[in-house]
């Protein structure tokens, strides 16, 4: 099962999970270890207003609105529903958010 360079799965290892019934399936992990919220002292901050959605501030800070997950990692894995109005957000910088390490 291929994943994207820049899923939040990439990296990961499948799993193979037999069925008596389906044969063998493969998938993914359902949850993985959070990295280390942003620091800071680097990233940049965005004051949520209650009209934002986490897709659309991915599109504006870091180009492109299918990396919401790393806005929400940066945040310690908070999620929408959880900011308030005032809320400030730590938003990573988009070299660290569509990095891809290569073998």
């Amino acid at each position: 099962m291929a994943v994207g360079p820049l899923s939040r799965y990439r990296g990961m290892e499948a799993l193979e999970v037999r069925h008596a019934t389906r044969g063998t399936t493969r998938s993914l992990p359902v949850r993985r270890a959070l990295p280390a919220p942003a620091d800071p002292a680097t990233a940049r901050r965005h004051r949520w207003t209650g009209y934002d959605t986490v897709d659309l501030l991915a599109l504006r800070t870091l180009g492109r609105e299918d990396l919401y997950w790393a806005l929400l990692d940066a945040n310690s894995g908070r999620l929408p529903d959880s900011y308030r109005p005032g809320d400030l957000l730590l938003v990573p910088s988009a070299d660290d958010a569509t990095r891809i390490e290569r073998a």
